[in-house]
């Protein structure tokens, strides 16, 4: 039965929902919608006087025209996540809602929970227990750790996840659809986020963003994963903040407004990790969060306007394909060296010597455990120096080069992994690569 008033046509409209295929245990589901302002279990709830599992509750005094609505329970305990271009959806920004116009008194078919069909007798949904470590974290303080995805419309802090035993392991769990999902954790919204590396396994690169993946097939509970890790905690730090620094006076290219750094880290993206020089000394840095990792990076100008041009070979560079860039292992908080423009050294460092050959300087063994023995093989040459460091290109010991050296250096206090020995002399330079194996 339709009512009038005052020319107004008002129609009921019952909604109905079944709850056989939804994963785990609900408390009673309602109808939210435009029509009652989202208000939860006080406007519409639903019932089941039969125990069927089929829902419904009838809303009067709905006008002609569409609305927008989905079912929730437990006062929005929990709702569903309707997927976006669905033939029952519609959506808005960052929200998708079931979508019905209203044209006279109607009993709507019955729908599955987060589906716009009936039921088929298999899951259409499961809870995931999404887990996040957080004792690997070194960025700023935070308050809450939220989950944000494609389920929620990456909404910030909707989803704060909770640590009730105070093991800085965090959890929440979240009733989704059937389908691949993309997420990533969050702290305080979005005052910080994972950095997570294009190409690592658990992930999905989508433009400039690289999201965790998950593909929903069921109940589970997630493994807890180290913050900006596919893996779990080791005990040590999963992240790192490192300052990057070029010093721009060698440079002799194009005039440019801004410095940019671009690396696997940020998907290469141009303008979108701007370098500053708050003392106006050329040197231009930037603190960036990464995971424990090895990336690639290079110093740009104005996006891609210009780009460093860098030497294949040269001990701060990896070739991939055609591709030469820096390379830098994470292994946690650091401060690089400032080095030049197209450069791996400091600007003023053997700028413009001619390369001496690999032979002029014997260095054994390699890889190393203890100690390297450097041995220098031409008597002819004047005295210079000799430089270790690590893979970013910090000096970690020098030494002065004598006419047919032959010394020793302790490696005692260096941890495993690949190191770069550079020689300077007022004729020439070289550089060889170390590694050192404990």
């Amino acid at each position: 039965m339709s009512l009038s008033t005052w020319g107004q046509n008002y129609y009921s409209v019952t909604f109905r929902l079944d709850m056989n295929d939804y994963n785990g245990s609900y408390g009673i589901p309602e109808v939210n919608g435009t029509f009652n302002n989202w208000c939860g279990a006080n406007c519409d709830p639903m019932s089941d006087p039969d125990g069927d599992e089929i829902w419904e509750v009838t809303v009067d005094s709905l006008t002609a025209g569409t609305i927008e609505y989905k079912f929730a329970w437990g006062n929005w305990t929990a709702q569903e996540s309707l997927l976006p271009g669905s033939t029952c959806t519609q959506t808005t920004g960052s929200f998708t809602n079931r979508i019905y116009t209203v044209a006279g008194n109607a009993t709507l078919p019955v729908v599955c929970w987060g589906s716009c069909g009936p039921c088929s007798g298999t899951p259409s949904s499961g809870t995931i227990r999404f887990r996040v470590d957080m004792n690997g974290y070194t960025g700023p303080t935070y308050t809450t750790v939220n989950l944000n995805g494609s389920f929620n419309g990456w909404c910030g802090s909707c989803a704060p996840m909770a640590d009730p035993d105070n093991d800085s392991i965090y959890e929440l769990s979240v009733v989704l659809p059937l389908d691949t999902i993309e997420y990533k954790f969050t702290v305080d919204g979005w005052t910080g986020q994972e950095t997570l590396l294009a190409g690592s396994l658990c992930t999905r690169t989508t433009g400039t963003f690289t999201n965790r993946e998950y593909i929903v097939t069921g109940n589970d509970t997630l493994d807890a994963v180290c913050w900006g890790s596919c893996n779990p905690c080791a005990g040590g730090p999963t992240s790192g903040r490192v300052r990057f620094k070029v010093d721009m006076r060698g440079y002799t290219g194009l005039p440019y407004n801004q410095v940019n750094l671009n690396g696997t880290f940020n998907g290469w993206c141009g303008t979108c990790a701007v370098m500053t020089d708050a003392n106006n000394d050329s040197i231009y840095e930037i603190d960036i969060d990464l995971p424990i990792d090895t990336i690639q990076y290079k110093f740009t100008t104005d996006g891609w306007n210009v780009e460093e041009v860098l030497n294949p070979g040269d001990p701060c560079t990896q070739t991939t394909s055609t591709f030469i860039n820096r390379f830098y292992i994470v292994g946690g908080n650091d401060t690089l060296d400032a080095v030049c423009w197209q450069s791996c050294l400091p600007c003023g460092q053997a700028a413009g010597l001619p390369e001496t050959q690999h032979s002029a300087l014997r260095m054994y063994p390699n890889p190393a455990r203890n100690a390297v023995y450097v041995q220098w093989m031409d008597a002819g040459q004047p005295d210079g120096t000799l430089y270790l460091a690590d893979a970013s290109g910090r000096v970690l010991i020098e030494k002065a080069l004598r006419e047919a050296v032959h010394t020793g250096i302790s490696t005692d206090g260096l941890s495993s992994g690949l190191y770069l020995v550079h020689w300077t002399q007022k004729q020439q330079r070289g550089h060889q690569r170390l590694v050192i194996q404990k």
